[in-house]
């Protein structure tokens, strides 16, 4: 493996669809707000269909207001304030 030049950002990648097909299939073991924010992020990320009800229904304040900005930056709106519902 060769070693980044110094100043290189590091990148994440992540496969969105076989991610919410192993969770569907019961590979990726996790909490219920985790499920719900996979399937948003996919959503958002990639366009993989999630019902909006199902997928925000019970969210603490905190995961709602992640999901809020996550929505807010996908639209243009990057520098929008938000409440944080406390």
């Amino acid at each position: 493996m060769v070693d980044p030049a110094p100043d290189a950002t590091a990148m994440a990648f992540v496969d969105w669809p076989a991610a919410v097909d192993g969770l569907d299939a019961g590979q990726l073991p996790c909490s219920s707000s985790e499920r719900q924010l996979l399937q948003l992020a996919a959503s958002i990320a990639v366009g993989i269909p999630v019902d909006l009800r199902d997928a925000v229904s019970g969210l603490d304040a905190t995961n709602a207001t992640l999901v809020a900005r996550a929505v807010l930056h996908a639209t243009g709106h990057h520098r929008a304030n938000l409440a944080t519902g406390r």
